[in-house]
């Protein structure tokens, strides 16, 4: 998603781990979302005063329902659509 004047912050985050799992479950939803945030952090694994802090962006059009998703994950209500693919290949699986 390129860098555009009508994209807002979701969320800030500590380190680009946690952010992708939040992009990866927006994606999931059809919100387009990416990260943006200090290169330093993620070099040296550092998140400390803001450093290494991760923001989230979303096209404006899509902050209240990237807001309801995370509001989703935070109280445990996150789950998959019917449409979400299911990976069955765990070690439990067999």
């Amino acid at each position: 998603m390129p860098s555009e004047s009508n994209e807002v912050k979701v969320i800030r985050v500590p380190g680009g781990i946690n952010a992708e799992s939040i992009i990866t479950a927006l994606h999931g939803r059809g919100i387009p979302a990416r990260s943006s945030g200090e290169i330093v952090g993620e070099i040296y694994g550092l998140t400390l005063d803001g450093l290494g802090e991760v923001s989230i962006l979303v096209p404006e059009e899509y902050l209240e329902e990237a807001m309801a998703v995370l509001a989703a994950a935070e109280q445990g209500d996150l789950l998959l659509n019917d449409s979400d693919p299911v990976d069955d290949t765990g070690p439990d699986s067999h």
